[in-house]
Protein backbone atom coordinates (compact mmCIF):
# COMPACT_ATOMS: atom_id res chain seq x y z
CA UNK A 1 0.00 0.00 0.00
CA UNK A 2 1.92 2.98 -1.26
CA UNK A 3 1.41 6.10 1.56
CA UNK A 4 3.24 9.33 2.68
CA UNK A 5 4.67 9.90 5.98
CA UNK A 6 1.94 12.18 7.30
CA UNK A 7 -0.73 9.12 6.49
CA UNK A 8 1.34 7.03 9.79
CA UNK A 9 -0.96 8.52 12.28
CA UNK A 10 -4.45 8.42 11.00
CA UNK A 11 -3.82 4.99 9.60
CA UNK A 12 -2.16 3.99 13.34
CA UNK A 13 -5.06 1.15 13.77
CA UNK A 14 -4.82 0.05 10.44
CA UNK A 15 -1.07 -0.75 10.76
CA UNK A 16 -0.97 -1.95 14.36
CA UNK A 17 -3.83 -4.96 13.54
CA UNK A 18 -3.94 -5.16 9.83
CA UNK A 19 -0.58 -4.84 8.18
CA UNK A 20 2.75 -7.28 8.89
CA UNK A 21 4.60 -5.04 7.48
CA UNK A 22 6.44 -1.64 6.36
CA UNK A 23 9.11 -0.41 3.92
CA UNK A 24 10.39 3.01 4.11
CA UNK A 25 13.13 4.00 1.19
CA UNK A 26 14.58 6.86 -0.67
CA UNK A 27 17.53 8.99 -0.65
CA UNK A 28 16.54 11.33 2.33
CA UNK A 29 18.17 9.22 5.00
CA UNK A 30 16.80 11.51 7.60
CA UNK A 31 13.13 10.92 6.83
CA UNK A 32 13.19 7.52 6.22
CA UNK A 33 14.63 7.22 9.97
CA UNK A 34 12.41 8.81 11.43
CA UNK A 35 9.28 7.65 9.58
CA UNK A 36 10.77 4.19 10.61
CA UNK A 37 10.80 4.98 13.74
CA UNK A 38 7.45 6.09 13.88
CA UNK A 39 6.30 2.89 13.04
CA UNK A 40 8.19 1.44 15.42
CA UNK A 41 6.80 3.14 17.97
CA UNK A 42 2.99 3.07 17.03
CA UNK A 43 4.03 -0.95 17.50
CA UNK A 44 6.28 -0.74 20.66
CA UNK A 45 4.27 2.42 22.61
CA UNK A 46 6.83 1.00 25.44
CA UNK A 47 9.77 1.25 23.84
CA UNK A 48 10.86 -1.99 24.78
CA UNK A 49 14.12 -2.23 23.61
CA UNK A 50 13.97 -6.03 23.31
CA UNK A 51 11.18 -6.03 21.13
CA UNK A 52 12.93 -4.67 18.20
CA UNK A 53 15.84 -7.07 16.37
CA UNK A 54 17.93 -5.63 13.87
CA UNK A 55 19.16 -7.96 11.02
CA UNK A 56 20.76 -6.92 7.14
CA UNK A 57 21.24 -8.58 4.28
CA UNK A 58 24.64 -9.37 4.94
CA UNK A 59 24.02 -11.47 7.81
CA UNK A 60 20.60 -13.17 6.28
CA UNK A 61 23.73 -13.79 3.33
CA UNK A 62 25.50 -15.32 6.53
CA UNK A 63 22.71 -17.68 7.65
CA UNK A 64 19.69 -18.00 5.15
CA UNK A 65 17.35 -18.85 7.68
CA UNK A 66 17.63 -16.07 9.94
CA UNK A 67 14.69 -14.23 9.01
CA UNK A 68 12.16 -16.74 9.26
CA UNK A 69 14.40 -17.88 12.37
CA UNK A 70 13.50 -14.03 13.62
CA UNK A 71 10.09 -14.36 12.44
CA UNK A 72 8.92 -17.72 14.45
CA UNK A 73 10.65 -16.49 17.76
CA UNK A 74 9.10 -16.17 20.77
CA UNK A 75 9.11 -12.47 22.60
CA UNK A 76 11.40 -12.52 25.35
CA UNK A 77 8.71 -10.59 27.37
CA UNK A 78 5.12 -11.13 25.71
CA UNK A 79 4.99 -8.12 23.53
CA UNK A 80 4.91 -8.09 19.56
CA UNK A 81 8.35 -8.59 17.96
CA UNK A 82 9.73 -6.30 15.23
CA UNK A 83 12.34 -7.08 12.62
CA UNK A 84 13.83 -4.17 11.63
CA UNK A 85 15.54 -5.11 8.11
CA UNK A 86 17.52 -2.71 7.27
CA UNK A 87 18.84 -2.07 3.63
CA UNK A 88 17.11 -5.52 1.94
CA UNK A 89 17.77 -5.77 -2.00
CA UNK A 90 15.18 -6.76 -4.74
CA UNK A 91 16.91 -10.41 -3.81
CA UNK A 92 14.37 -10.68 -0.94
CA UNK A 93 10.99 -9.66 -2.46
CA UNK A 94 10.19 -13.54 -3.20
CA UNK A 95 10.61 -14.42 0.65
CA UNK A 96 9.21 -11.13 1.38
CA UNK A 97 5.87 -11.92 -0.58
CA UNK A 98 5.77 -15.47 1.05
CA UNK A 99 6.28 -13.87 4.57
CA UNK A 100 2.61 -11.44 3.62
CA UNK A 101 0.87 -14.69 2.30
CA UNK A 102 1.54 -17.91 4.75
CA UNK A 103 3.47 -15.70 7.91
CA UNK A 104 1.19 -17.01 10.76
CA UNK A 105 3.42 -14.88 13.35
CA UNK A 106 2.52 -11.75 15.20
CA UNK A 107 5.66 -10.78 14.38
CA UNK A 108 6.23 -7.39 12.17
CA UNK A 109 8.49 -6.41 9.81
CA UNK A 110 10.00 -2.68 9.39
CA UNK A 111 12.36 -2.67 6.41
CA UNK A 112 14.64 0.72 5.42
CA UNK A 113 16.65 1.46 2.50
CA UNK A 114 18.23 4.51 0.83
CA UNK A 115 19.16 2.10 -2.36
CA UNK A 116 15.74 0.98 -3.65
CA UNK A 117 13.46 3.60 -5.95
CA UNK A 118 10.23 3.32 -7.36
CA UNK A 119 11.72 0.63 -9.85
CA UNK A 120 12.74 -2.35 -7.70
CA UNK A 121 11.07 -5.10 -7.14
CA UNK A 122 10.47 -4.49 -3.76
CA UNK A 123 9.03 -1.66 -3.81
CA UNK A 124 6.60 -2.80 -6.17
CA UNK A 125 5.33 -5.25 -3.71
CA UNK A 126 5.16 -3.43 -1.20
CA UNK A 127 3.22 -0.46 -3.02
CA UNK A 128 0.65 -3.81 -4.32
CA UNK A 129 0.11 -5.21 -0.85
CA UNK A 130 -2.64 -4.63 1.31
CA UNK A 131 -0.53 -6.40 4.07
CA UNK A 132 2.26 -3.39 4.23
CA UNK A 133 3.15 -0.43 3.96
CA UNK A 134 5.28 1.33 1.65
CA UNK A 135 6.51 5.32 1.96
CA UNK A 136 9.00 7.28 -0.40
CA UNK A 137 11.70 9.71 1.29
CA UNK A 138 12.97 12.36 -0.95
CA UNK A 139 14.68 15.36 -0.14
CA UNK A 140 12.45 18.35 1.17
CA UNK A 141 12.07 21.46 -1.24
CA UNK A 142 12.43 24.45 0.06
CA UNK A 143 8.69 24.91 0.81
CA UNK A 144 8.47 21.32 2.30
CA UNK A 145 11.26 22.81 4.28
CA UNK A 146 9.27 26.05 5.21
CA UNK A 147 5.98 23.62 6.49
CA UNK A 148 8.13 21.43 8.78
CA UNK A 149 9.65 24.52 10.11
CA UNK A 150 6.00 26.18 10.26
CA UNK A 151 4.25 23.10 11.75
CA UNK A 152 7.02 22.05 14.38
CA UNK A 153 7.28 25.45 15.71
CA UNK A 154 3.43 26.40 16.01
CA UNK A 155 2.94 23.04 17.45
CA UNK A 156 5.07 23.81 20.41
CA UNK A 157 3.76 27.11 20.75
CA UNK A 158 5.87 29.79 18.55
CA UNK A 159 5.77 31.73 16.22
CA UNK A 160 8.06 33.05 13.23
CA UNK A 161 8.08 35.93 11.53
CA UNK A 162 7.97 35.58 7.45
CA UNK A 163 11.60 36.82 6.89
CA UNK A 164 12.55 34.48 9.93
CA UNK A 165 11.14 31.64 8.37
CA UNK A 166 12.34 32.41 4.51
CA UNK A 167 15.95 32.78 5.90
CA UNK A 168 15.98 29.69 8.22
CA UNK A 169 14.36 27.39 5.01
CA UNK A 170 17.50 29.05 2.88
CA UNK A 171 19.92 27.71 5.88
CA UNK A 172 18.83 24.40 5.90
CA UNK A 173 19.61 21.61 3.11
CA UNK A 174 17.29 18.93 2.32
CA UNK A 175 17.85 16.41 5.13
CA UNK A 176 14.59 16.28 7.48
CA UNK A 177 16.93 15.08 10.16
CA UNK A 178 19.19 18.08 9.70
CA UNK A 179 15.55 19.95 9.42
CA UNK A 180 14.35 19.00 12.51
CA UNK A 181 17.99 19.05 14.55
CA UNK A 182 17.87 22.66 14.05
CA UNK A 183 14.62 23.23 14.75
CA UNK A 184 15.23 21.88 18.08
CA UNK A 185 17.95 23.10 18.94
CA UNK A 186 16.86 26.69 18.45
CA UNK A 187 13.36 26.21 20.60
CA UNK A 188 16.14 25.56 23.22
CA UNK A 189 17.79 28.49 22.72
CA UNK A 190 14.31 30.65 22.97
CA UNK A 191 12.81 29.15 25.66
CA UNK A 192 10.35 30.99 27.07
CA UNK A 193 10.75 33.83 23.78
CA UNK A 194 7.71 32.58 22.03
CA UNK A 195 7.99 34.79 18.51
CA UNK A 196 11.17 34.18 16.34
CA UNK A 197 13.36 36.87 14.61
CA UNK A 198 16.03 36.83 11.94
CA UNK A 199 18.35 37.32 14.82
CA UNK A 200 17.67 34.30 16.57
CA UNK A 201 17.85 32.48 13.11
CA UNK A 202 20.86 34.21 12.70
CA UNK A 203 22.50 33.73 15.92
CA UNK A 204 21.34 29.90 16.96
CA UNK A 205 21.59 28.28 13.21
CA UNK A 206 24.18 24.85 13.29
CA UNK A 207 27.40 24.11 11.31
CA UNK A 208 25.11 21.19 10.01
CA UNK A 209 23.43 23.63 7.65
CA UNK A 210 24.80 24.83 4.10
CA UNK A 211 25.89 28.06 3.61
CA UNK A 212 27.13 29.99 1.11
CA UNK A 213 29.69 33.28 0.05
CA UNK A 214 25.78 35.10 -0.01
CA UNK A 215 25.71 34.54 3.50
CA UNK A 216 29.03 35.90 4.34
CA UNK A 217 28.49 39.18 2.39
CA UNK A 218 24.87 39.69 3.11
CA UNK A 219 25.91 39.39 6.86
CA UNK A 220 29.06 41.47 6.50
CA UNK A 221 26.81 44.40 4.83
CA UNK A 222 24.66 44.29 7.85
CA UNK A 223 27.20 44.11 10.33
CA UNK A 224 26.58 40.72 12.07
CA UNK A 225 29.87 40.34 13.45
CA UNK A 226 28.83 36.85 14.82
CA UNK A 227 27.30 35.14 11.47
CA UNK A 228 30.73 37.04 9.40
CA UNK A 229 32.54 34.52 11.70
CA UNK A 230 30.78 31.84 11.79
CA UNK A 231 29.94 31.29 8.21
CA UNK A 232 33.47 32.33 7.11
CA UNK A 233 34.77 29.51 9.38
CA UNK A 234 32.36 27.47 7.64
CA UNK A 235 33.54 28.18 4.10
CA UNK A 236 37.34 27.71 4.43
CA UNK A 237 36.57 24.47 6.18
CA UNK A 238 34.68 23.50 3.07
CA UNK A 239 37.24 24.81 0.73
CA UNK A 240 36.23 27.89 -0.60
CA UNK A 241 38.95 30.40 -1.56
CA UNK A 242 39.62 33.69 0.28
CA UNK A 243 40.27 35.31 -3.40
CA UNK A 244 37.39 34.12 -4.73
CA UNK A 245 35.27 35.47 -1.47
CA UNK A 246 36.77 39.26 -1.74
CA UNK A 247 35.51 38.74 -5.53
CA UNK A 248 32.33 38.34 -4.33
CA UNK A 249 32.55 40.92 -1.73
CA UNK A 250 33.66 43.61 -4.12
CA UNK A 251 30.68 42.81 -6.82
CA UNK A 252 27.95 43.43 -3.98
CA UNK A 253 30.05 46.23 -3.12
CA UNK A 254 29.95 47.83 -6.89
CA UNK A 255 26.18 46.80 -6.57
CA UNK A 256 25.63 49.01 -3.52
CA UNK A 257 26.68 51.56 -5.42
CA UNK A 258 25.10 51.66 -8.35
CA UNK A 259 21.69 51.32 -6.36
CA UNK A 260 22.46 54.38 -4.32
CA UNK A 261 23.84 56.45 -7.32
CA UNK A 262 20.28 55.47 -8.78
CA UNK A 263 18.84 56.42 -5.34
CA UNK A 264 20.22 59.60 -5.56
CA UNK A 265 18.74 60.85 -8.86
CA UNK A 266 15.47 59.94 -7.46
CA UNK A 267 14.31 56.52 -8.00
CA UNK A 268 12.54 54.93 -5.60
CA UNK A 269 14.65 52.33 -3.58
CA UNK A 270 12.76 49.20 -4.90
CA UNK A 271 12.84 49.73 -8.36
CA UNK A 272 16.69 50.78 -7.84
CA UNK A 273 17.23 47.12 -6.60
CA UNK A 274 15.07 45.69 -8.86
CA UNK A 275 16.74 47.14 -12.06
CA UNK A 276 19.85 46.47 -10.44
CA UNK A 277 21.73 43.45 -11.92
CA UNK A 278 22.70 40.75 -10.39
CA UNK A 279 18.79 39.33 -9.20
CA UNK A 280 18.55 39.60 -5.17
CA UNK A 281 17.35 36.06 -3.88
CA UNK A 282 14.11 36.23 -2.20
CA UNK A 283 16.13 34.99 1.19
CA UNK A 284 18.44 37.93 1.26
CA UNK A 285 15.68 40.85 -0.11
CA UNK A 286 14.71 42.38 3.23
CA UNK A 287 18.11 42.22 4.82
CA UNK A 288 19.55 43.88 1.20
CA UNK A 289 17.01 46.26 0.72
CA UNK A 290 17.77 47.15 4.84
CA UNK A 291 21.83 47.36 3.74
CA UNK A 292 20.68 49.91 0.64
CA UNK A 293 18.68 52.20 2.95
CA UNK A 294 21.60 52.45 5.98
CA UNK A 295 24.87 52.98 3.99
CA UNK A 296 25.58 56.00 1.77
CA UNK A 297 27.70 56.20 -1.53
CA UNK A 298 30.94 57.98 0.31
CA UNK A 299 30.56 54.48 2.57
CA UNK A 300 30.37 52.21 -0.24
CA UNK A 301 32.72 53.76 -1.94
CA UNK A 302 35.28 52.96 0.76
CA UNK A 303 34.38 49.40 1.31
CA UNK A 304 35.10 48.73 -2.13
CA UNK A 305 38.82 50.98 -1.99
CA UNK A 306 39.19 48.60 1.26
CA UNK A 307 37.93 45.11 -0.76
CA UNK A 308 39.98 45.84 -3.59
CA UNK A 309 42.88 46.64 -1.46
CA UNK A 310 42.29 43.29 0.00
CA UNK A 311 42.02 41.33 -3.56
CA UNK A 312 45.58 43.02 -4.19
CA UNK A 313 47.10 41.46 -0.26
CA UNK A 314 45.42 37.87 -1.00
CA UNK A 315 46.70 37.78 -4.89
CA UNK A 316 50.42 39.02 -3.48
CA UNK A 317 52.00 35.85 -1.37
CA UNK A 318 50.81 37.67 2.21
CA UNK A 319 48.45 34.88 4.38
CA UNK A 320 45.37 35.28 2.87
CA UNK A 321 42.65 33.87 4.87
CA UNK A 322 44.47 36.43 7.53
CA UNK A 323 44.34 39.21 5.57
CA UNK A 324 40.58 38.58 4.29
CA UNK A 325 39.02 38.39 8.25
CA UNK A 326 40.73 41.43 8.92
CA UNK A 327 39.08 43.20 6.56
CA UNK A 328 36.08 41.33 6.76
CA UNK A 329 35.96 42.64 10.47
CA UNK A 330 36.38 46.38 9.29
CA UNK A 331 34.03 45.81 6.31
CA UNK A 332 31.00 44.67 9.39
CA UNK A 333 32.02 47.56 11.90
CA UNK A 334 31.06 49.61 8.71
CA UNK A 335 27.78 47.77 8.37
CA UNK A 336 27.09 47.89 12.12
CA UNK A 337 27.58 51.90 12.22
CA UNK A 338 25.20 52.37 9.19
CA UNK A 339 22.79 49.68 10.06
CA UNK A 340 22.31 51.03 13.73
CA UNK A 341 22.12 54.89 12.26
CA UNK A 342 18.69 53.62 10.83
CA UNK A 343 15.65 52.81 12.16
CA UNK A 344 13.81 50.01 10.64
Amino acid sequence: MKLKSPQIKTLASKIQKEMKGFLVYGPDTGAVKETAQAVIDLLNPAKDPYAVVSITSDRLKETPTLFWDEVNAISMFGGRRIIWFKNPTDAFTAEWETFLKTAQSDTFVVMTSDTLNTKSKLVKACDDADLAGCVACYPETEQDTKQTILSTLSAAGYLIDPDALALFASYLGADKAVTRSEINKLMIYLGAQKQVHVSDIQANIGNGASVTIDDLIYAAFSGNHGQVQRVYAILLQEGSQPVMMVRSLINKADQLMIVLSKMKRGEPVDAAIKGTYPFIPFQYAPTWKKIVMGWNEAAAADALALLLQAERDCKSGLPAEVILNRTLTSLTAAGRKFMNARPF
